[in-house]
């Protein structure tokens, strides 16, 4: 790529993250203007996208700074460990918030600034888990799942418009919210921190993910190349749902 997003506005959420920091650099790299959203970070916009308040906010602001929208990557994320009957109510919608209602949200307050852009964006991080299941995982598998269905929609809702809408898939990626989880790993598993990383990377059929190669991949939809895919979930997992 070179500078193939010049001249366009996009919102990352998430940016404070190991994937959502690497996607705002790649964009910047490529051209874009970033509107960084998060809920910490001294260089974000500070905004819950779980809430229809905080995805009102980050559209508004983007138009504001820079007078359009052309491109949503809607990626935070959050994760809760515990076996399904065990799993809290308030934690199950604390996910579905932010990973399903939230993209909604966002999807819905942009609209129509998306469909003014004449070339419209919208790409959601999903995961490997979208398309496979995982022991504990119930609300982040299953909102996973969930996201995947809402790009579907709107790519066909967005086509007429010049709205493409897809989902990346990534893999295994070592980002905090991975590192966040392996205490629980290893409670639930009954492993040592040792046993549970060898087991983790003997699941994976080359290594984990770098979150640069999933950016790349963002960076890709949000260009006039990837004019032609919309409606798709794109796997960068260097093969894991294919063992």
């Amino acid at each position: 790529m070179n500078g193939e997003l010049a001249g366009r506005v996009a919102v990352v959420t998430g940016a404070a993250g190991g994937l959502g920091s690497a996607v705002c650099r790649v964009f910047a790299r490529e051209g874009a203007s970033v509107l960084p959203v998060d809920i910490r970070g001294d260089s974000c916009f500070l905004a819950d996208v779980g809430t229809a308040e905080g995805n009102r906010a980050m559209v508004t602001e983007a138009i504001s700074r820079h007078g359009r929208l052309d491109a949503l990557v809607l990626n935070a994320g959050a994760q809760f460990i515990a076996p399904i009957a065990d799993f809290p109510e308030t934690e199950w919608d604390r996910l579905f918030d932010l990973m399903v209602k939230g993209p909604w949200l966002a999807t819905k307050a942009a609209w129509t600034h998306l469909v003014e852009s004449g070339d419209g964006r919208i790409i959601v991080t999903a995961s490997s888990l979208s398309l496979t299941g995982e022991e504990y995982k119930a609300a982040y598998v299953a909102a996973k799942h969930a996201v995947t269905g809402l790009v579907k929609v709107a790519a066909l809702e967005g086509g007429p418009h010049g709205i493409r809408a897809n989902a990346v898939a990534p893999g295994l990626m070592w980002t905090g919210l991975m590192e966040n989880q392996l205490d629980d790993q290893m409670r639930l598993r009954n492993l040592s921190r040792e046993a549970l990383l060898e087991r983790i990377e003997l699941s994976q059929p080359i290594r984990a993910v770098e979150t640069e190669e999933v950016a790349e991949v963002i960076a890709f939809l949000a260009s006039p190349r990837a004019s032609g895919v919309s409606g798709t979930c794109i796997p960068v997992d260097l093969g894991l749902v294919a063992t």
